[in-house]
């Protein structure tokens, strides 16, 4: 580690090339945190061909129907799909997905969610998630283009990971008052993360965000739905 940390700053030279040297640097050994953290992970619970969808610790244990996670290509890449049906219209699971400063009260790796840049339809937004396991924290920021009460498709900007890409889909059923969610979500962890792990702790942690987010909008439609009691009447 310190001959290659020594190679890094006499490759760039001066002191603006040294600070740059020192920058890749710490990605190279976050890189490699990362990399052992999803190895040490995968060790203790197996990766398996068919990627079955088992919860990992400190995951909503009660994730009620379950929810299949199948792998789809979509052109060159391989996203992981979950669909679940919402009792509840889809302006209302809309407006959960879109309120983005509150989001990590609903969904549980979802620690930090912060509006950047609002344009309307687009947004540029700022997340942080903290995955099941013993992954620690990442970082990034997504432009997200909203269809209202349709769909959110979302691609990374900057931050960790090579890319991150996805999309919600909301479909109208049983005469609009339920929704069949469509959930798609592709991660490039670039050179240091394996792919194969990366999908094997989506399949993992996908059902708890269905599930948090089946919770919320049923809720709130429960709430809505209760007859009002009215003023009491005295004789």
């Amino acid at each position: 580690m310190k001959k290659f940390s020594v190679l890094c700053l006499m490759r760039f030279g001066d002191k603006a090339g040294q600070l740059k040297g020192r920058a890749v640097l710490r990605s190279w050994k976050s890189a490699v945190v990362a990399l052992s953290a999803l190895l040490s992970a995968a060790s203790a619970v197996g990766v398996s061909a068919q990627f079955s969808p088992v919860l990992a610790k400190g995951q909503m244990e009660n994730v009620s129907p379950p929810f299949d996670v199948v792998d789809e290509m979509h052109g060159q890449k391989c996203f992981q799909v979950v669909k679940m049906v919402v009792k509840a219209k889809p302006e209302q699971v809309f407006r959960i997905l879109v309120d983005y400063e509150n989001a990590p009260s609903v969904f549980p790796h979802l620690k930090k969610c912060h509006v950047l840049e609002d344009h309307g339809a687009t947004k540029i937004v700022q997340h942080q998630v903290q995955p099941s396991g013993p992954f620690g924290t990442y970082n990034y920021i997504l432009e997200v283009k909203e269809i209202p009460n349709k769909s959110l498709e979302w691609h990374r900007v900057k931050g960790d990971f090579k890319e991150v890409d996805g999309y919600w889909k909301l479909e109208p059923s049983e005469g609009g008052h339920h929704t069949i969610v469509t959930y798609s979500s592709y991660t490039n962890g670039g050179l240091f993360i394996p792919q194969i792990l990366i999908k094997r702790q989506v399949h993992v942690d996908m059902p708890g965000v269905m599930s948090a987010l089946k919770t919320q909008a049923e809720l709130g439609t429960q709430i809505a739905g209760r007859p009002s009691l009215g003023p009491t009447r005295h004789n």
